[in-house]
């Protein structure tokens, strides 16, 4: 039995031999919630709740689970509950802003910091939890000046620099946001986001060697995101290597099927390589995004490829969402160039087919 099981059954046994020590279940609370058990762990605080519904530190741990097993409607309840207990305690109240800001209420949860920093003025976690609530907010500048208090007060705090750089960035001070990063990345070299963004303020700089290299370290460690990829796409399209940027839009499409960005990668590196089955699926998933001049212009684009198979399938999808706008009723190459239909007919039936969809009077012919 391996070491980490071997405690989990000491905890167990500690328990439950003496369950009216508090340590011993918060012991065992917490080695559930590192494991990802959330629901052993909540059915303890549940079973324990007679003997130590008055303990703070108990209380505080109930609610951190239900908060990471996204039960936020109790978990707020018990963090607010205990902020009327012990309302001198700062971990309820920056605990409370936490859920607070995921749920939206930015307000509620600027006045939760608030009451830590009144408190703890120099608390770094409240620090940043406010930059982040300006930054929410759209102000940048503000938002940088808690990031650097919360710095001040802990120089090694990876987070606070990581979005002190993306103040920065929307700041347009790229060096700055650069140097941000680095030392995001020097406090903590598995942050993997620090490494993207850094990427990303890179290309801006001009510096393509090193923005290549950070989103090759980013793609190493958070392997499923699919930004990295659309920004390795994009990267590796103005470096001339549209192979790989097809590789990367194809890995964004399959890690995010349902973002317009992953798409719009795949079909930029598609069409610079003249892979028409690539780029008819990206087109086809993007229908519904683009205008009736962008897609006339796609199904010319896999005429254009030699395509005119995907070019008829997305005619007549295009057909079928009730895409016949001016732009595509106008399409030449449907009459000239699109070769037979798959069910005998010719290409000036599908000219026909789209204008009647909008019941208009067929000259053409």
């Amino acid at each position: 039995m391996a070491s980490s099981d071997t405690t989990l059954e000491e905890l167990k046994q500690r328990c439950e031999e003496n369950p009216d020590e508090l340590g011993n279940v918060l012991d065992l609370v917490q080695r559930y919630s590192i494991l990802g058990w959330y629901n052993e762990a909540l059915d303890l605080c549940r079973s324990m709740m007679k003997r130590h519904a008055r303990a703070y530190s108990f209380l505080l741990e109930y609610a951190n689970v239900l908060f990471k097993r996204n039960d936020f409607r109790e978990a707020h309840t018990i963090f607010k509950r205990l902020t009327e207990l012990k309302p001198e305690r700062i971990e309820s109240w920056n605990n409370l802003g936490i859920l607070e800001l995921s749920i939206g209420h930015r307000e509620e949860a600027h006045n939760a910091f608030q009451k830590v920093l009144e408190l703890e003025p120099n608390n770094p976690g409240a620090l940043c939890n406010t930059g982040n609530y300006f930054a929410e907010k759209g102000d940048a500048a503000l938002a940088a000046t808690y990031f650097e208090r919360a710095i001040d007060s802990r120089p090694d705090f990876a987070e606070a620099w990581y979005n002190l750089g993306n103040s920065y960035m929307a700041l347009s001070q790229f060096e700055d946001a650069a140097g941000a990063f680095e030392k995001a990345i020097k406090f903590d070299s598995s942050f993997g986001s620090a490494y993207k963004n850094l990427g990303f303020v890179r290309e801006h700089m001009d510096d393509d060697a090193k923005a290549l290299e950070c989103y090759t370290k980013a793609a190493s460690i958070n392997r499923a995101d699919p930004g990295i990829q659309v920004n390795l796409a994009g990267l590796y399209m103005r470096l001339n290597q549209p192979e790989k940027a097809l590789e990367c839009g194809k890995r964004a499409a399959i890690l995010a099927p349902c973002e317009t960005s992953s798409w719009n990668a795949l079909r930029k590196a598609a069409i610079n390589l003249g892979d028409g089955v690539a780029y008819h699926r990206a087109v086809t998933t993007l229908i519904s995004s683009i205008s009736d001049e962008d897609l006339a212009t796609s199904i010319a684009d896999l005429r254009d490829m030699g395509f005119g198979c995907e070019a008829e399938e997305l005619v007549r999808y295009s057909v079928k969402l009730n895409r016949a706008g001016e732009s595509v009723d106008a399409l030449p190459f449907a009459e000239s160039t699109a070769p037979k239909l798959e069910d005998g007919g010719d290409n000036k039936t599908v000219y026909k087919v789209i204008n009647n969809k909008k019941g208009k009077p067929h000259d053409k012919h």
